[in-house]
């Protein structure tokens, strides 16, 4: 029921800003894609995290739609999608967006941006196909080898309301009044299969670390929350060290989510790195 509601309120979203949400058969998974702006416009990929939607990018896609030629998948059943294990992991992922970009954007690069998960899996793409990529935009960003994923691991694997509330103190700073208001229906999103499936299937293999993104020579801007708590602010320092061209921009007073808990702020940090010409 949760994967339902959730689906049709990312369809009403992202229709609503004239998203057009064709079902594509790539890699075997019959996946959600929200396409959105002119044909010819700067192509970029947005990429969402685990338990949510394409909706968490919906403020930034209002104002890039103009010009930019957008691809915003859903990347598990919670957004209408039907991959094998109702969600993809970061393996999963990464060939999914590697066919996506090939398949719509007839050769050019793409600006590839991240939340959390997403991030994870746009770092590892632009790692295994650097001639996909133009620039990454990394929120949060999830994957990093060096931190202690035994803590991350019990904030995300829930089982009742404590531990929503739990998770809720690393998402958020001051949690947001919807999201008070949602507590259930976010404890059934992260029991869904669609969730399990990206923790269960996780291996060391899937994280990187700072020589791998030594190997990164595109220009690459992290966002980083002050206050989160599931991938501490220490985490995107040290990747902005062992980034060659990277800049940081930290949020204050903001947790993990900070889609949710920060839009603006989000979006500024957006339009900021669109702006920089590329290399």
């Amino acid at each position: 029921m949760i994967a339902g509601l959730m689906s049709l309120g990312s369809a009403t979203v992202m229709r609503a800003l004239g998203a057009r949400r064709p079902r594509l058969r790539i890699g075997g998974a019959d996946m959600v894609v929200n396409e959105l702006g002119p044909p010819d416009g700067e192509p970029w990929v947005l990429l969402h995290g685990m338990g949510s939607t394409a909706v968490a990018w919906a403020p930034v896609a209002r104002r890039l739609r103009h010009d930019c030629r957008l691809l915003v998948p859903e990347l598990s059943a919670l957004g209408g999608s039907r991959p094998p294990g109702a969600s993809l992991n970061v393996r999963e992922g990464v060939e999914f967006v590697r066919e996506l970009i090939g398949a719509r954007f007839d050769g050019r690069r793409a600006t590839v941006a991240g939340i959390s998960l997403g991030g994870w899996i746009a770092t590892r793409l632009a790692l295994a196909h650097p001639e996909l990529v133009e620039r990454l935009l990394l929120v949060n960003c999830a994957g990093y080898r060096d931190q202690d994923w035994d803590r991350i691991e019990s904030l995300v694997r829930i089982e009742d309301l404590e531990g929503v509330d739990r998770l809720y103190g690393a998402l958020f700073h001051r949690t947001p009044l919807p999201m008070r208001l949602v507590r259930r229906g976010l404890l059934a999103a992260y029991r869904s299969r669609s969730v399990r499936h990206v923790i269960d299937t996780l291996t060391i293999d899937d994280g990187f670390d700072g020589d791998d993104l030594r190997r990164l020579q595109l220009p690459v801007e992290l966002v980083w929350s002050d206050r989160d708590g599931l991938f501490e602010l220490e985490v995107g320092r040290a990747m902005h060290a062992a980034l060659p061209r990277a800049g940081l921009r930290i949020v204050p007073d903001c947790g993990h989510a900070i889609h949710w808990e920060r839009p603006g702020a989000l979006l500024d940090a957006t339009l900021g790195f669109k702006s920089r010409i590329p290399g």
